[in-house]
């Protein structure tokens, strides 16, 4: 398949208004680079209709600064990538690394050798988010490395590659329900979580089905972006078994304190913060029982975006 890559460049105050508008536009998910500024990459399969997306996009971004934010720093960029390519990308970027204490994120094209008392993680991200290269994505497997106990069920929303969903299993879960809107970040995430030989652990599904299924939880993770985030914030808690976690990244700073208060006004009790740059990772627990049955459980928000960031 041939697509369009669109490449915006911004200032750290403008990534979560830049990252809403391309997947607002349909990209799939987004790769970020670089602090400042910050390079966000997102790609469309092509089509009669990508030049007047793009012309859009310019549109809606030309006005950051009337929303208080500053300008781009460079005209939007394009150029046109084949499968292989991306391929190539991630063999040039994208290399072995241990996060934390005991996890290792192993390319599935290169060779390593666990040591005791490590969990490999053998991924290939495709077109999908989740390398464990970006800040966001290793916040939430150092917290996940903290937080989960043996034999925990989780759910990882906005799943992109599976990498979370399958790092918690690796580390001890019992079970992980994924899900997220991109249908070609599910085929991605259900082929590593296969690669891994998790299969019938980590259950890659529709949103439907996820709706349905993952409900008494111990331990909720979403790494997706602060508005998404909070948007979520209502359809958490009932997810949530008692003293369930709930673990939320994709977040810059300067957005930090309207995730908090969201969750706290459910009455989720804050944690802590893991921070990595301006990017932040928060952690919550759910202190009261869970009341609601399982067909009372609320739908996940759709809105007219994608999640997988």
């Amino acid at each position: 398949m041939i697509w369009t890559v669109i490449t915006v460049s911004c200032a750290p105050d403008a990534t979560d208004a830049v990252t809403e508008a391309l997947l607002a536009m349909g990209c799939g998910g987004v790769v970020l680079q670089g602090n400042d500024p910050v390079q966000i990459q997102g790609s469309l399969p092509i089509s009669s209709s990508v030049a007047e997306k793009v012309d859009t996009l310019r549109i809606h971004l030309d006005r950051l600064p009337e929303f208080g934010l500053p300008p781009l720093t460079a005209p939007i960029a394009l150029h046109d990538a084949d499968d292989t390519e991306w391929v190539d990308v991630w063999k040039k970027h994208f290399h072995t690394a241990k996060i934390g204490n005991r996890i290792v994120i192993q390319p599935s094209w290169e060779e390593y050798t666990r040591q005791a008392d490590e969990v490999v993680l053998n991924l290939d991200p495709g077109m999908a988010f989740g390398t464990g290269s970006h800040p966001t994505t290793r916040l939430c497997l150092l917290a996940l490395e903290e937080r989960i106990v043996p034999g925990m069920t989780i759910a990882d929303v906005g799943t992109g590659s599976g990498i979370l969903a399958i790092a918690a299993v690796k580390l001890g879960a019992a079970l992980a329900y994924a899900t997220d809107i991109d249908p070609l970040a599910r085929e991605v995430s259900e082929k590593n979580a296969t690669h891994n030989g998790l299969q019938g652990r980590v259950l890659v599904q529709e949103m439907e089905t996820f709706e349905q299924e993952a409900k008494a939880c111990h331990l909720i993770v979403a790494n997706i972006i602060a508005q998404i985030v909070i948007d979520l914030a209502p359809t958490i808690p009932p997810r949530l078994n008692a003293e369930g976690i709930f673990i939320a990244s994709g977040i810059v700073e300067e957005y930090h304190d309207r995730v908090k208060e969201a969750f706290e006004a459910l009455g989720m009790t804050y944690l802590e913060t893991k921070r990595d740059d301006i990017w932040v990772c928060l952690v919550f627990r759910k202190m009261l029982q869970n009341e609601h049955t399982p067909e009372g459980l609320p739908a996940l928000p759709r809105g007219n975006y994608p999640w997988a960031v």
